[in-house]
């Protein structure tokens, strides 16, 4: 039986007991796909911790933005990441 190298990796991670942190890290590679440009100039995803994803936002303007589309931006996050789920983006 031929093993694919995401079939080895995933089997890794889940013998180690850390897909979970893992897949949820992946959600700051895929911000800026997520969230388009314009608001990825002003947005900087810094980490992942218990499923929070904390971002470094560039103005209190952008901030209070960011906070009117929270939710929509989780929700089209969490589509994205499929399998793992963030709970919350923190914006600082």
């Amino acid at each position: 039986m031929v093993t694919t190298l995401g079939q080895s990796i995933d089997k890794m991670l889940k013998k180690f007991d850390i897909e979970k942190p893992v897949r949820q890290g992946e959600a700051m590679f895929i911000w800026d796909e997520v969230v388009g440009e314009k608001i990825s100039k002003h947005t900087t995803p810094e980490k992942v911790s218990y499923g929070k994803l904390y971002v470094k936002v560039d103005s209190p303007v952008w901030r209070s933005e960011l906070l009117f589309r929270k939710d929509e931006i989780l929700e089209m996050l969490n589509k994205k990441l499929n399998r793992v789920k963030i709970r919350e983006i923190v914006l600082r």
